[in-house]
């Protein structure tokens, strides 16, 4: 019965070797996946964020020294031309921006300020309170603005953290299962080297 059980070894331990096989590959499949996952959320937030939260600076500093001029109490001459100035950079950073990814409550912000940097292309025409009043609530709707970029990217730092965490579990835990299957190999090995009989000479006395 040694050759039957043999066989059944032979059956279990190729069983083992192909399910080996299908762990590397899934192993490996996991560990491609979660990695791409966060690239892409390292790319979101550089995309979408970062660089968002760059054209908002920008905007708030134009926003800043429009309310300057509108508060000097000796304007320049050319106080009128260097307002349009400033608003002609703001309005091109402005056109960056909306380019970016929105949440919804961001893309309501953003049509507000939209509509606030129209109020004030026509600057010359309103009064100082006026004026004051928008250019505030522009400084209020980008300080919100900013708000939202900070709330969702660490979203998305959780979001890859837990994307690495779940990926380091699962990998852990492939790799479990392969050392189980190597150890139940070896055993199949050495159950193998015990059922091989021992053969001597036939005939010792012509040794």
């Amino acid at each position: 019965m040694n050759w039957a059980y043999t066989v059944k070894n032979k059956i279990a331990a190729s069983a083992a070797l192909l399910a080996l096989c299908i762990l590397v590959l899934i192993s490996n499949y996991i560990d491609r996946n979660h990695t791409d996952n966060v690239k892409n959320a390292i790319s979101t937030l550089y995309d979408d964020r970062l660089i968002a939260e760059e054209y908002i600076l920008k905007m708030t500093a134009g926003v800043y020294q429009i309310r300057e001029i509108i508060n000097d109490e000796t304007p320049a001459a050319d106080s009128r031309t260097s307002i349009q100035n400033i608003l002609l950079h703001i309005k091109e950073e402005n056109n960056a921006y909306l380019n970016t990814k929105f949440t919804s409550a961001e893309q309501e912000k953003a049509a507000a300020l939209v509509k606030v940097f129209s109020e004030l292309d026509s600057f010359h025409l309103n009064s100082k309170e006026a004026n004051l009043a928008s250019v505030n609530k522009a400084l209020r709707l980008l300080n919100e603005l900013s708000g939202i970029q900070l709330t969702e990217s660490k979203q998305i730092m959780d979001n890859a953290e837990a994307l690495y965490i779940s990926g380091k579990t699962s990998s852990n835990f492939v790799f479990a299962i392969i050392i189980v299957i190597l150890v139940v190999l070896q055993a199949f090995v050495f159950s193998s080297k015990r059922l091989i009989p021992k053969t001597g000479p036939k005939f010792p006395s012509l040794n």
